[in-house]
């Protein structure tokens, strides 16, 4: 019986501790799940307010998307708003203020600071029309795009890297190198085979599948994607992602393309633009609205555009003098013309593109021809200026050298019938590339040429020729124009340019839209240089300049003559390149909260055509981590100026 009692005791502790143990499990097992769904929770309402960012953005872009102060920079608006904080008046929820002790969502705002390369970012938006259309992009814009990324990696090879990209993008079937292009054969020859595009691009994302491009020169050094120079981002071969370590942040290609940018044909009041080509009452009716006390510049801008006057030809008509007109192409049939597209299907020797319209590198209704707009913008700016003088000196009357050359059924300013116009010569000092891109054009006569000197001036400046067509609204400012075979001054000023800029357009009337357009109020540097006719100190004061400026005067590109950073006849020749507006954002929001370190980032692209904000790009980048430290204690404020 003894035994027995003594056998019993153990059993019970054992009971008791096995009834401690499924308590304690059952126990960590609650823990658990509540944490889990504590996390769940942190994590969908930190999701919940990035998105509140978004439409925190939407809502100001419908009022505020021609101010860039509203959206560029602006942090008072984008920098850890607070959506929600316990015990807090409803009507504080919105604002910036600090809470160091207590539960807060917030959302921020944020972009890079292209400006710099290792400290800053801002508070606001990116526009995709600062960046380069990757659909849209000449040769030589591309190779100085991969040239700038491939800096240190000895592995890549532009050219090849080029002749890929526009051999994915192009219609064809031909590559443009034996060497370096990559059509079907290629890719149907890898280990995982695939087939080549032949169209446009739909994502920046999608180079990763052109031969030659990588991960490194896509995204360059910059792993987490925020534009700083983190310490894993400058450590040599120590951590990943790999880099050079010389304490320069590569960013790649990426941050500096897109297919995303193009703009409708309106003014910035969302009117209609008139055509200075086009109905004279229209034209007439719209300037004296906007110059209403001026009636001489009025009648001299009608008069200036008018058939006859410079050799204009309206929209619809065929060009006495042998130059494309805007009716020389049908348009897209989505009414979207590209920056640089020439509807006629002409191919510039520099243009990315592989075929005539419908087939050129932006591929489908996304034609490439030509550098410029299509009809009257059809003269790309690297014409092969001395080919075209030595081409009209070639004409000169054999009985009497020194007399000018027989221009007879030659447009004016061409050398041939078949040469583009000499009067793109940029002025001495500027920079110019010929139609491949490589080298500076010699904008002087022939030295070894005696007979050059001091002749055909005329031809080589489209300001100091009364006779030249009009090609942009700059045009109208130059001191001489030809109306009805008389010379005459023109009494248009820089204080009338912005009105005209945004007033009237050269497009034909049946262009909506216009595709890739560089935004010269926000593109960096290395995009501003791709614009064909600008120089490196042109591009420098732009950038130096712009920042000081207000809204009002941002809001044409007329500030680059009216600021005196550009000449008249240099702003005319790139003028069918830029704008001075977006229309599709690119939003990069981060919710978090102050008691805890869950971080969503999304990425989204909105398209505001119109009042209603469309989503046309989303993705969730928070494996990225967030861009910045989210709280006060690790020092944000430090990464913005």
């Amino acid at each position: 019986m003894i035994i027995r009692r003594a056998v019993i005791l153990p059993v019970v502790l054992m009971v008791i501790i096995l009834l401690g143990l499924l308590g304690a499990a059952f126990s960590f097992r609650i823990h658990a799940d509540n944490a889990a769904t504590q996390a769940v929770a942190n994590r969908l309402q930190t999701r919940l307010a990035a998105e509140a960012g978004v439409e925190w953005v939407k809502l100001l872009l419908r009022t505020g998307r021609l101010e860039r102060s509203v959206w560029y920079q602006n942090p008072a608006a984008f920098n850890r708003v607070i959506l929600w904080a316990r015990d807090e008046d409803s009507k504080v929820a919105g604002t910036n203020r600090r809470l160091d002790e207590d539960m807060a969502f917030r959302f921020s705002i944020v972009a890079d600071d292209l400006t710099d390369d290792k400290k800053y970012i801002r508070f606001g938006l990116i526009d995709e029309a600062s960046k380069l259309n990757l659909n849209l992009a000449t040769e030589a814009q591309l190779t100085k795009l991969v040239t700038a990324a491939a800096i240190g990696d000895k592995l890549v090879k532009v050219d090849e890297v080029v002749n890929a990209i526009l051999d994915w993008r192009d219609a064809d079937n031909e590559p443009r190198s034996l060497s370096g292009g990559a059509e079907g054969e290629y890719y149907r020859r890898l280990d995982k085979p695939y087939l080549v595009k032949n169209g446009p691009f739909d994502t920046v994302e999608e180079l990763l599948l052109v031969r030659g491009v990588t991960a490194n020169l896509l995204y360059g050094e910059d792993f987490d994607r925020n534009g700083l120079l983190t310490d894993n981002e400058d450590d040599g071969g120590e951590t990943f992602p790999p880099d050079n370590e010389d304490g320069l942040l590569n960013q790649g290609l990426y941050p500096y393309l897109t297919v995303l940018s193009y703009e409708t044909n309106v003014s910035n009041a969302n009117r209609a633009r008139v055509s200075l080509l086009g109905d004279e009452n229209a034209l007439r009716s719209a300037l004296e609205v906007a110059f209403p006390d001026e009636p001489t510049v009025v009648e001299f801008c009608v008069s200036a555009t008018r058939p006859g006057a410079a050799g204009n030809t309206p929209p619809g008509q065929d060009n006495p003098n042998g130059t494309d007109s805007p009716s020389n192409g049908q348009p897209p049939q989505d009414g979207r013309t590209p920056a640089g597209a020439n509807p006629s299907g002409s191919r510039n020797p520099a243009q990315g593109g592989g075929g005539p319209s419908g087939q050129g590198g932006g591929g489908g209704d996304r034609p490439v021809g030509s550098s410029l707009l299509p009809g009257v913008f059809d003269l790309p700016y690297n014409t092969d200026i001395e080919g075209a003088k030595r081409a009209a000196l070639a004409q000169r009357r054999p009985d009497d050298p020194s007399q000018p050359p027989d221009t007879s059924g030659i447009a004016p300013g061409t050398g041939d019938a078949g040469s583009q116009d000499a009067q793109t010569e940029t002025p001495a000092g500027t920079d110019t590339e010929d139609a491949q891109g490589d080298a500076p054009v010699d904008e002087t006569d022939d030295p070894g040429n005696a007979e050059n000197e001091g002749e055909n001036d005329d031809q080589t400046s489209d300001a100091t020729n009364p006779s030249s067509p009009i090609r942009s609204q700059a045009y109208l400012m130059f001191p001489r124009t030809m109306i009805d075979g008389v010379v005459r001054e023109s009494p248009v000023g820089p204080e009338h340019l912005p009105a005209l800029v945004d007033l009237t357009t050269l497009l034909p009337p049946e262009t909506r839209e216009v595709a890739g357009l560089i935004n010269v109020n926000t593109a960096p540097r290395l995009v501003l240089s791709c614009i064909e006719g600008l120089t490196s100190d042109q591009v420098d004061a732009i950038v130096s300049e712009r920042d000081a400026l207000d809204d009002e005067t941002l809001a044409t590109t007329a500030w680059l003559v009216t600021t005196g950073i550009l000449d008249t006849e240099t702003f005319a020749r790139i003028a069918s390149q830029i704008t001075a507006r977006a229309q599709q954002f690119r939003i990069q929001s981060i919710g978090f909260a102050d008691h805890i370190g869950t971080v969503t980032r999304l990425e989204v692209i909105v398209d505001m055509n119109g009042p209603i904000a469309e989503t046309i790009y989303y993705r969730d980048i928070s494996y990225l981590g967030a861009p910045f430290p989210i709280r006060e204690e690790d020092r944000e404020e430090q990464n913005a100026r």
